[in-house]
């Protein structure tokens, strides 16, 4: 992959070495991904991570709690964009000795790096990633609370009393604000990844001339367009959002929600 890197077929963002130490059932990263590069390719350490934590064997997977990274494994693969799935299937196939190059790349031929992993006796095995499903349901959940939000405000207090309704109304506020937090770290995490990316991809073709330079450079400006649309959308969303608390139509809101803790 660094020698299609180096020429231009393809961009390497990150890659890490996991498999099994002999005589461990459990899988070990080998080769750490750099510190650089995961900035780069944050799915690669999703995927990384969660291959050792979900998949390192019964004595791993017994000691682990929900804090500790069963949970935290499986939120970081959403965020990534990763199935699950993808990465059982490819544990499957490791020998108790065997290891897999877990890597990110960007590519508009698959054929180059496919011919030369046949050619070295290995296999190769694709997953697009689809961070974008994880942002459209971040969208339609901000949507969602927004709109219980609003449903909430209307409703009277006199079958459970003030201090509870103010409670509910407070509590259901405070998950909204979070998820609009939440909303803007990622947007801010997606524009951070699109820098880290398209600098690698600058610096890629600064090596490179003619018609390799000309692919790189239009391969970083599509990166580019793609990761900025979806921040934007993204910021949009969480604006528009926060912005409906003030809205005239659904006065109150703010006030109701600072009833006493009792």
């Amino acid at each position: 992959m660094q020698d299609l890197h180096a020429d231009g077929t393809l961009t390497l963002y990150a890659a890490a070495v996991v498999g099994h130490d002999e005589g461990s059932i459990g899988l070990t990263v080998r080769v750490a991904t750099e510190p650089h590069a995961a900035l780069a390719a944050p799915a690669v350490g999703a995927a990384v991570g969660a291959l050792v934590t979900l998949l390192g064997g019964t004595l791993a997977l017994a000691s682990h709690s929900v804090t500790s990274g069963l949970v935290g494994a499986v939120r970081d693969l959403d965020e990534a964009g990763l199935d699950a799935g993808f990465l059982h299937r490819i544990s499957r196939r490791l020998r108790a000795s065997g290891e897999v190059v877990v890597a990110e790349v960007e590519e508009e031929r698959q054929l180059p790096l496919d011919s030369r992993i046949l050619a070295l006796g290995g296999r190769i095995s694709r997953h697009r990633l689809l961070r974008s499903l994880s942002e459209e349901r971040t969208v339609r959940e901000l949507s969602a609370l927004s709109g219980e939000l609003h449903r909430l405000r209307s409703e009277p207090n006199d079958m459970v009393g003030a201090a509870a309704g103010a409670r509910v109304k407070r509590d259901r506020m405070h998950e909204f604000q979070r998820l609009v937090a939440e909303t803007q770290a990622l947007a801010r995490n997606l524009r951070s990844e699109a820098a880290v990316k398209v600098a690698v991809l600058r610096a890629q073709a600064a090596r490179l001339d003619g018609p390799a330079r000309q692919a790189v450079e239009q391969r970083a400006a599509v990166v580019r367009s793609d990761m900025e649309a979806r921040a934007a959308r993204l910021e949009r969303t969480a604006e528009a959002a926060g912005d409906s608390r003030f809205d005239p139509g659904r006065a109150g809101c703010e006030d109701d929600f600072e009833g006493d803790d009792s």
